[in-house]
């Protein structure tokens, strides 16, 4: 690797030429053609194409729990497509990429979906890659046509020449086309931090109200040129985050080493309410290829989405990792300089430490969590009112009160107020609070 590019991956800073020339490179190292070795995938790359095969997989089982449904409308985006195949990075190997992973998990969990079914099942899916480059969409159709998924599905399958946000409505009007469900799953997986604008964010949410959006989003180069050059100020207008460039400068030069984590800190909030989505998962994708620290975002407007998603992450245990703690309050959305720097709160990985640290942290805080409700609420509303807010998935939650049910710390009634043993799987429509016991009363004036 050439040493100007090293230094440019590793740190320093970086005039507007040197961003200029740095992001020609990457989209020149993610060119196809046929009859060239396909480009190397990033070992970060591998972790993200894990989570999404395993993803479309997951989303597919949990809804064909139906045995009577015979199909599934079901659209499929990949707004950055490339040209289908990469080079494995250690082992030399050509590796799927994400159109290919899209149609293989499809594939497999129609089989999964079949068994123990009397009459046949299918997922009704339509795909639609997009991708700039000429050369590199002709490699993704011949990738696509070879591959062992795609056979019986070729007239399902849009390949779009072009920019995704110049194309964006046109495939928002070809899902709403097929009906009145209108699920979609999109994967933004851009080059950067500007390809794609948050008003295409909010655009998918609003025309189709049960899509899902996996974004990546390069956020260590984002916060590493922060300065008031005029591409830094059209970058943040991308992102509707001008306003900010201000205080983003401030904060690099009045907070010391800690300045990025400050301004990651308001880039999560920011993200997320500008979104649409009511449900939103940040993780942290470890580049070891480049030092450098990217975001996987899922979005969504139904918290069923958004744990699956996260028990998904505690399935795979692989690179991806959340900033702050393990029960509740695991992004404290806002800027406050009077608080602690971000950086001393430690990063949470997906192992069985965390499992454990989740477990006594939910024992802890979801009384608390109660408290807030003034009286007895419904478990669904309760999940709601705080899935954004931890690492937990529902069925950690529902572990954590079924314990503090059986300490006598929290009661749990049915739809029809009547108390439920504490060993019973806890329903949507079951009410809980905190138990109006004197021995709990008591305990918690001395605590």
């Amino acid at each position: 690797m050439p040493n100007e590019q090293k230094s440019l991956l590793l740190g320093g800073d970086a005039d507007a030429s040197q961003v200029k020339k740095k992001t020609k490179t990457k989209k020149e190292l993610y060119e196809w053609s046929i009859g060239k070795e396909p480009p190397l995938l990033g070992l970060h790359s591998i972790s993200k194409h894990e989570v999404l095969e395993a993803y479309i997989k997951k989303y597919v089982s949990i809804l064909t729990k139906n045995k009577c449904a015979d199909q599934l409308m079901l659209s499929l985006v990949d707004g950055f497509a490339g040209g289908g195949v990469y080079t494995h990075p250690e082992t030399q190997q050509r590796i799927p990429g994400s159109p290919i992973l899209m149609l293989n998990a499809i594939a497999e969990a129609e089989v999964e979906a079949n068994l123990g079914r009397r009459k046949p099942f299918r997922v009704n899916g339509q795909f639609y890659f997009v991708e700039r480059s000429a050369s590199t969409i002709e490699h993704l159709k011949k990738e696509v046509s070879n591959a062992p998924s795609s056979a019986n599905r070729m007239e399902n399958i849009h390949f779009i020449a072009g920019n995704f946000t110049e194309n964006l409505d046109k495939i928002i009007a070809k899902i709403k086309s097929r009906g009145k469900a209108h699920r979609a799953i999109f994967l933004l997986d851009q080059y950067g931090y500007t390809a794609v604008p948050m008003a295409d964010i909010r655009r998918i949410f609003y025309e189709l109200p049960r899509a899902e959006v996996i974004l990546t989003i390069a956020v260590d180069w984002l916060t590493h040129f922060v300065n008031e050059s005029e591409s830094f100020k059209r970058a943040l207008k991308r992102l509707e985050l001008e306003r900010y460039q201000d205080l983003f400068v401030r904060i690099r030069e009045d907070h010391g080493r800690d300045w990025r984590a400050e301004i990651q800190h308001i880039l999560h909030g920011h993200f997320h309410q500008s979104s649409g989505a009511e449900c939103y998962t940040p993780f942290f994708v470890n580049s070891v290829d480049s030092n450098r620290a990217y975001w996987l975002l899922h979005f969504s407007k139904h918290s069923t989405a958004r744990d699956a998603m996260m028990e998904l992450h505690w399935d795979l245990n692989n690179h991806f990792e959340h900033f702050g703690k393990a029960g509740f309050g695991m992004l404290c959305l806002g800027f406050d300089p009077r608080q602690v720097p971000l950086q001393n709160q430690p990063t949470f990985a997906f192992d069985k430490d965390a499992r454990e640290l989740t477990r006594e942290a939910l024992l802890i805080e979801i009384p608390e969590k109660l408290s807030e409700f003034g009286g007895s609420t419904p478990y669904q509303m309760f999940f709601d009112r705080n899935v954004n807010d931890t690492p937990a998935t529902k069925a950690m939650i529902s572990d954590a009160i079924r314990q503090l049910a059986k300490d006598k710390d929290i009661e749990i009634f049915s739809e029809n107020g009547k108390q439920r043993a504490c060993d019973v799987k806890l329903n949507d429509t079951d009410r809980i609070r905190l138990a109006q016991t004197e021995t709990f009363l008591l305990r918690n004036i001395k605590d």
